[in-house]
């Protein structure tokens, strides 16, 4: 939707409803009910000029939405809009990473002021890096203090769908990976995803949470609204929390999460010292689904190590010993040519080593699936759980995936 009108005539259809509907004005940036009733008060105040329903739709995104974000988002596959300070990037699941080059860094900085008013937020000299989110947008920026080449911004889109799920899966990984990963879910098993950013984390996440049932309850803690799983699956029980200034990820694991009564704790995202927490959780038999940051599925125990310590003072061997021991898996995910795959999945050993499950390897063909084998400890649960899972075929039965 092309915006219609001059910035001269949209600013003072702007002061025009500050000065004469102010209450209905702040209301419209957060209140979908409010921004219609703007929207007629547009289209009969300004009838001379904004004659159709599709032109104050556009001069609302201006004035109180988010302008040529509304319009990109529009598209499904979109998941991150990032400006590096001299161009418009676009980026998501199934399509090539474009530039768009209309877009300047004044518009920019009206985006941001957006975000930041309809939050209470601020981006200044004084307090240079802002984060905050809003209607399932979650924005980074940095002031052009910090930025010499001007003020960066990024924008990760999340939307209440499962872009993952049984009918695609076969773009993720072979069908027989599905298979396990129900498997995974059912028999409780404490997992971990990682990946660089963008490769689709949150996004498998939300698929495993998927197959989890109404008679195991769930705690999600975020530290923004993004994974919208009370709408996705309204039929599970699912207690959803969000970290703010005053309480944190790591608080809301130990002092909600692990006396809220729930099978599962899902936090969204691990990024330091609450991994000691989740650890804690994990020792009193709550069962996890995190995402991080690793460079390979290997990797994670150390990481976890690493991030407990941010605030904790804790024994190497004794903390490793009960991530090896407690945690069942861990998952490596990719992203090549705008495509999104699983690229290992590990079994953590009580010896410390971790054996390969699955892998796919990267050839000029596509991607070459290897398949590993399962614990004893595993088959053991899938007899506790009443699991009916036949374990992973002998070789590869599929075709790779071809990027």
């Amino acid at each position: 939707m092309n915006i219609v009108l001059s910035d001269e005539t949209i600013d003072t259809i702007r002061t025009d409803l500050r000065e004469h509907h102010a209450e209905l004005y702040r209301k419209a940036y957060s209140d979908s009910e409010s921004r219609e009733v703007l929207k007629s008060v547009l289209l009969a105040k300004h009838k001379n000029i904004i004659d159709s329903e599709e032109k104050a739709e556009s001069v609302l995104r201006e004035i109180v939405g988010f302008s040529f974000i509304e319009d990109l988002i529009e598209d499904n596959r979109i998941t991150d809009i990032g400006f590096n300070g001299t161009d418009l990037i676009v980026e998501g699941n199934g399509i090539s990473k474009y530039k768009i080059e209309s877009v300047t860094e004044a518009d920019i900085h009206k985006l941001i002021a957006k975000f930041a008013n309809s939050t209470n937020r601020e981006l200044t000299a004084k307090d240079p890096i802002l984060n905050t989110s809003k209607d399932r947008l979650r924005l980074n920026a940095v002031h052009k203090q910090n930025a010499p080449y001007g003020t960066t911004m990024a924008i990760r889109v999340s939307r209440p769908y499962l872009a993952l799920n049984e009918e695609n899966w076969n773009d993720f990984a072979p069908n027989y990976i599905l298979d396990f990963c129900k498997a995974a879910v059912k028999t409780r098993s404490n997992m971990i995803i990682v990946g660089e950013t963008g490769t689709g984390k949150t996004e498998f996440q939300k698929t495993l949470i998927s197959w989890i049932p109404f008679e195991e309850r769930i705690a999600l803690i975020e530290g923004t609204l993004e994974m919208c799983i009370k709408e996705l699956f309204p039929d599970k029980d699912i207690f959803s929390w969000v970290a703010s200034n005053n309480v944190t990820i790591e608080q809301l694991i130990s002092l909600a999460g692990l006396r809220s009564h729930p099978v599962w704790i899902i936090v969204g995202e691990i990024l330091g010292r609450e991994v000691y927490q989740m650890l804690q959780g994990i020792l009193t038999g709550h069962r996890f689904i995190t995402t991080g940051h690793a460079v390979d599925a290997r990797a994670i125990p150390k990481r976890l190590l690493g991030m407990a310590k941010m605030g904790y003072q804790v024994d190497d061997k004794m903390f490793l010993d009960d991530i090896y021991n407690y945690v069942d898996f861990g998952f490596h995910l990719k992203k090549r040519n705008g495509r999104r795959f699983l690229s290992e999945i590990v079994e953590f050993n009580s010896d410390h080593t971790a054996t390969t499950v699955f892998k796919q390897v990267i050839t000029k063909d596509g991607l070459k699936p290897i398949i590993g084998k399962l614990s004893n400890q595993f088959h053991e649960r899938l007899i506790e759980f009443d699991c009916d899972y036949e374990g992973l075929p002998a070789a590869p039965i599929e075709e790779g995936i071809r990027l």
